[in-house]
């Protein structure tokens, strides 16, 4: 691993703390060693099946009764994908709440290309489609998890859409002493939080001080950004909702440092 450039001098690679349950070749850790840091891995919470799985599974079987399918992250895309009994249905229209989701609902073969909003986040989507659709009676099928916003859910509803809010997956809280056990062992130089859940639960397990001591906070949107300033946990916000931002949001700030 090569050293990171900061100013004038080089130091060895941060340690950057992934929260995110992703496992060893995650987008997260992925964007992090492109810009040259050591991703150690800390997972605050961890995916679990819908509370009602047959409900998915209903859905996914019914998909192309749906006029739009509306995901809001990669899991939800591979949860449905799962659960699907055969290929996508063919004209069913998608809309993705960021670009990696729609790279995923890509992957899994939707035509016509999925929507996604210039900006990522549930109510810069719902922007974007509010001007494409006649919403009125249509079927729309939107992938949530518990916690998640609703914005995008209210506004279809609000312009008449029919529309089957299902959950896909959940993110559950591992033990506090877990977390602060792989905090210890990751003994990380930057982190970056990708949820206001994943801030929030962090912070109870290990602490504000130790949050504080990093050389580098990162925040995917103002939600996470939220929970952290109200603890007092001062961090810098990425430019856009995606890794690619969060790592080169970290990078910015490793080469202000100087030795």
């Amino acid at each position: 691993m090569t050293a990171v450039r900061t100013g004038t001098t080089e130091q060895p690679p941060w340690r950057v703390a992934v929260t995110r349950d992703e496992g060893e070749a995650g987008a997260l850790g992925e964007a992090l060693r492109r810009r040259g840091f050591v991703p150690v891995a800390c997972p605050v919470l961890s995916e679990a099946a819908p509370t009602n799985a047959s409900v998915l599974v209903t859905a996914a079987r019914g998909l192309g009764d749906y006029a739009w399918v509306i995901c809001a992250s990669v899991r939800a895309v591979e949860a449905l994908s799962r659960a699907l009994p055969g290929s996508w249905p063919a004209g069913v229209r998608t809309a993705a709440v960021g670009p990696a989701t729609a790279r995923a609902l890509e992957a899994v073969g939707v035509t016509p290309a999925p929507v996604v909003a210039a900006v990522a986040g549930a109510e810069p989507l719902w922007e974007a489609l509010s001007a494409l659709d006649t919403w009125r009676g249509r079927r729309v099928l939107v992938l949530t998890t518990p916690g998640g916003r609703t914005a995008l859910i209210e506004g279809l509803q609000a312009e008449g859409a029919d529309v089957d809010a299902v959950e896909a997956y959940r993110m559950v809280p591992r033990p506090a002493d877990d977390i602060r056990g792989d905090w210890t062992a990751a003994a990380p130089d930057a982190l970056v939080l990708a949820s206001a859940a994943t801030a929030t639960r962090l912070l109870d397990a290990v602490g504000e001080e130790a949050v504080k001591r990093l050389r580098a906070v990162v925040a995917l949107g103002a939600t996470t950004a939220e929970v952290l300033a109200a603890r007092g946990v001062p961090c810098q916000r990425s430019t856009e909702a995606s890794f690619d931002a969060a790592a080169e949001a970290v990078l910015r700030v490793c080469q202000g440092v100087r030795s």
